[in-house]
């Protein structure tokens, strides 16, 4: 495989959600030096579970990082309520990007008036806060035709992104469906690359395809010492 152009490299490290401490294990110390990753080379956000939000928010102030959180993770099986109110609670908290897993299983009984009420119910909580709002769609769950059937509703939604996976489910973000959701929805909306980003060459190959925003965790800052990628004050 070709070296990364420098180009590319700077385009890739300017729309990484940073994700390593979206870990079920993950501690406090892990959150902070995510954070200070971040900081370093100017990622676009760092994601942590709503129980470290307030680490994020202390240690990304000022920075331009996001400090982002998961709404109805990972199944997306909670209530339209529980969902509301913990991006509600996490958006006063300091929360400034919600991921949010759509109700896969209602997705799956073709109840789509049900996925576009979710979905519709916690846009309209964090629309006054004006934060990007992404939904899973978990692809690894779905077919070729509920991807396309997935990836339209979301936008009919009026999300601003489009994520394929929680990480957590099964399956993992590929070229194909990348290619497949951007031919499907057009220029818009956004969309982010999540699950199985296995090196910097596989970030750089999704956004190419026409991923705007790539989940990455630790390797990818190993990847950048090696390359000695400069960092920015943080």
């Amino acid at each position: 495989m070709d070296k990364p152009m420098h180009e590319d490299i700077a385009a890739l490290v300017a729309a990484i959600d940073y994700s390593e401490a979206l870990t079920v294990t993950a501690s406090e110390t892990v959150a902070r030096e995510a954070c200070r990753s971040a900081r370093e080379y100017g990622f676009r956000a760092v994601v942590a579970f709503p129980q470290f939000l307030a680490v994020l928010v202390d240690e990304l102030s000022g920075s331009g990082v996001l400090a982002q959180i998961p709404v109805g993770f990972p199944c997306g099986g909670s209530t339209t309520l529980v969902k509301c109110n913990e991006a509600e609670e996490g958006l006063k908290r300091g929360a400034s990007d919600l991921d949010m897993v759509m109700n896969i299983a209602a997705f799956k009984q073709g109840d789509y008036r049900k996925v576009r009420e979710d979905i519709a119910a916690v846009m309209g909580v964090a629309k006054p806060f004006g934060v990007p709002f992404k939904v899973i769609i978990e692809i690894g769950l779905l077919s070729e035709e509920e991807k396309v059937t997935a990836a339209g509703l979301v936008k009919d939604c009026g999300a601003d992104f489009i994520k394929t996976c929680t990480g957590f489910g099964p399956g993992r973000a590929t070229v194909h469906d990348i290619a497949l959701i951007r031919q499907t929805v057009g220029s818009r909306p956004g969309i982010k690359a999540s699950g199985g980003v296995a090196s910097m060459e596989d970030g750089i190959a999704f956004m190419k395809a026409g991923a705007n925003i790539i989940a990455m965790r630790r390797f990818l800052v190993e990847q950048l010492e090696k390359l000695d990628w400069p960092k920015r004050s943080s």
